[in-house]
């Protein structure tokens, strides 16, 4: 199983390739587990509640290294099937596979990712705790936006989550200094999610 927060679940496959196979096949050098994290789900699929399984093949070459995945299978999600290709490129390591005379050679690895979101099994989820989610970001003399930063757990979170869904793009009152003249100011949220004693 892939770890997130909404659930992304893999099931990897050993393609049946057209050509001879490798009597030694390419395996993952590491759980798949680890390819997808909490922060992958696309953050217009998680506003839209829109899931789904993309079934994927990836080119693995002789250093057991993806070199090009291909969307065998349609989520029906653009951007689901966007962030599987993505991210296995990314992050997916092989161990070659090997000839009839234990030379590395390139194969292929085929396998379904499923996207659900949080709560589609019926139970609500919620991050892992503690959890502090800080984002810094500038208000220009504009009241434009910009350098949106998000840390989560100190960790740099990616861009497509707090700062894409809440702070770039949007226009904030000017900012003014003492003067009354517009200046560019540095601005921060904290969000923290914490268990508490229930007489707090």
């Amino acid at each position: 199983m892939i770890r997130s927060c909404c659930t992304l679940a893999a099931i990897p496959l050993l393609l049946a390739a057209t050509a001879p196979e490798p009597p030694e096949r390419a395996r993952p050098l590491d759980n798949p587990g680890g390819w997808l994290t909490d922060e992958d789900y696309p953050s217009d699929a998680q506003r839209q509640e829109l899931d789904g399984t993309t079934a994927f093949q990836l080119e693995v070459d002789r250093a057991g290294v993806p070199t090009n995945c291909t969307i065998t299978s349609s989520s029906g999600v653009a951007s689901l099937d966007n962030a599987t290709c993505a991210k296995l490129l990314e992050r997916a390591r092989f161990v070659p596979a090997k000839d009839a005379k234990g030379r590395a050679t390139a194969d292929k690895y085929t396998g379904r990712i499923t996207w659900r979101l949080p709560g589609s099994d019926g139970v609500a989820s919620l991050p892992p705790l503690p959890m502090n989610i800080v984002t810094t970001f500038f208000i220009e003399p504009d009241g434009s936006t910009s350098d949106c930063k998000t840390l989560i757990n100190d960790k740099p979170a990616p861009m497509e989550g707090a700062c894409a869904q809440q702070i770039l793009g949007r226009r904030y009152p000017v900012q003014k200094d003492a003067a009354g003249n517009p200046v560019r100011q540095k601005m921060r949220t904290i969000l923290r999610y914490e268990k508490i004693n229930a007489d707090e």
